[in-house]
């Protein structure tokens, strides 16, 4: 079982980014990320490259996030 432990949301480029930390049964932290552009589109990923911490598995999150929103404006 995975436990959730609070939501962070976060604004980059007119997208807002909303990260859901979760504690993986093997202990390892992973996020869970659904993003919302502004023409009312979203996109939703989760538990990949998992860290030992919340915080590294929230920076890889984000990192992540941050490159899929700079990718979809150069479209």
């Amino acid at each position: 079982m995975s436990t959730t432990l609070g939501a962070i949301a976060c604004k980059y480029q007119d997208a807002t980014i909303k990260l859901t930390p979760v504690l993986r049964t093997d202990g390892k932290w992973t996020a869970f990320v659904h993003i919302d552009f502004p023409d009312r589109t979203t996109h939703e990923f989760g538990d990949f490259k998992p860290g030992n911490s919340k915080m590294e598995a929230l920076q890889n999150a984000v990192t992540a996030a941050e490159q899929y929103v700079r990718e979809r404006k150069k479209k």
